[in-house]
């Protein structure tokens, strides 16, 4: 068989980049005791199941347009104007195969258009990762704060733009702790943007576990330079699917629209049915789910005496483990944990708060 350089040339720059060798994490668990997965999850409810019957039995069975089926795009935009964020309408909006594609179209498609990117120190593994996929200008790591679970510092972000940085990439709520910027500080980071010209990629899939949440999109201007990135109606049924979603500009969603028209696939048809019956039931699904999991949270705050790290969203809670408090005891029992190590930072695992209540049974191994 003839031996390709070109094909041995890739795998070596793959090997060599380690932006491209962070862990791909699941968003769902993998075992009943698997707790690792970033939302909750629940079977998807009968009445969807039965729409998106109706609707092959109907003839709708031909490929979804790339930017999503407009009536899927349409209610994402509904739903997001529902719950403030005014201005966002179809043309802003694109439907993506799951959190890690919006992850990788906003980060590429936007560092390729204005400039260098800055990621955090402590991040989710797969933004790393969507970062090394085709390379772009140098980036600069953006501190972050343990004592504020590890949330960016402000100082950090005017340095990165005073640096050079033309492209934000920030989560709040955190991936790790569940964290979230305060309005004061969602404000700052605005004004600095829209100083130094600036592009704010804003990943808040889970806003909606965060009561009072607040968004860069609230700020003056940001509607022309944040881009929103998250998982569509999260936490009642569509993780297993990879349903997720962009809203930007209109001009910066077309770009990105061209990029994922050439070098990904669109979800099915089944899919985005389905994230259309859910749109119509999200609200009651989602304020059960969260009226499940707050008190669940909070008994897990209690049960772990201190060593929990600062988090504002109820569908999560990150441990500074010890001699004591292990990883390798949860192991052992069989119980799956997200490992801060991949985010960035040692020390720390996150335990997910399911409705079956499954981290109790972590906190008494941990204690």
């Amino acid at each position: 068989m003839v031996k390709s350089r070109t094909k041995d040339a890739i795998l070596q720059r793959h090997v060599v980049n380690d932006l491209l060798l962070a862990p791909t994490l699941m968003p769902i668990g993998s075992t009943p005791k698997d707790i690792s997965a970033d939302q909750p999850t629940m079977p998807l409810d009968p009445a969807i199941v039965d729409y998106v019957n109706e609707r092959l039995q109907a003839g709708e069975t031909h490929y979804v347009p790339v930017p999503g089926m407009p009536a899927l795009r349409q209610a994402l935009a509904d739903h997001m104007q529902a719950t403030g964020f005014s201005g966002i309408e179809t043309a802003n909006v694109l439907v993506t195969a799951g959190m890690q594609e919006a992850r990788f179209l906003s980060i590429q498609t936007l560092g390729n258009l204005l400039g260098p990117v800055a990621l955090p120190e402590v991040v989710h593994p797969g933004a790393r990762k969507a970062l090394g996929i085709r390379p772009l200008e140098a980036t600069y790591p953006l501190p972050t704060e343990r004592e504020a679970g590890f949330l960016p510092t402000i100082d950090g972000i005017g340095e990165a733009l005073e640096s050079g940085a033309k492209v934000l990439f920030l989560e709040s709520p955190v991936r790790l702790t569940g964290a979230a910027f305060a309005a004061a500080a969602v404000a700052e980071i605005a004004r600095l943007a829209v100083q130094y010209e600036a592009a704010v990629i804003w990943d808040q899939g889970m806003a909606p576990w965060v009561d009072g949440y607040r968004s860069i999109w609230h700020e003056p201007g940001m509607d022309e330079q944040a881009v929103l990135v998250g998982e569509a109606f999260p936490g009642v049924g569509l993780e297993p699917l990879y349903i997720g979603c962009i809203a930007s500009n209109p001009d910066w969603c077309n770009k990105i629209t061209r990029d994922k028209q050439a070098i990904s696939i669109c979800t099915s048809t089944i899919d985005q049915l389905c994230a259309i019956k859910v749109a119509e039931l999200f609200p009651e699904l989602h304020d059960a789910q969260y009226q499940t999991l707050a008190p669940l949270h909070q008994q897990a705050v209690e049960g772990l005496n201190g060593k929990r790290l600062v988090g504002d969203s109820v569908n999560l809670v990150a441990v500074e483990l010890s001699e004591i408090m292990t990883a390798p005891t949860l192991r052992r029992n069989g119980l799956g944990f997200a490992d801060g190590a991949d985010f960035g930072v040692r020390g720390v695992i996150r335990l997910s708060v399911t409705p079956d209540n499954a981290i109790a049974d972590a906190l008494q191994l941990l204690n």
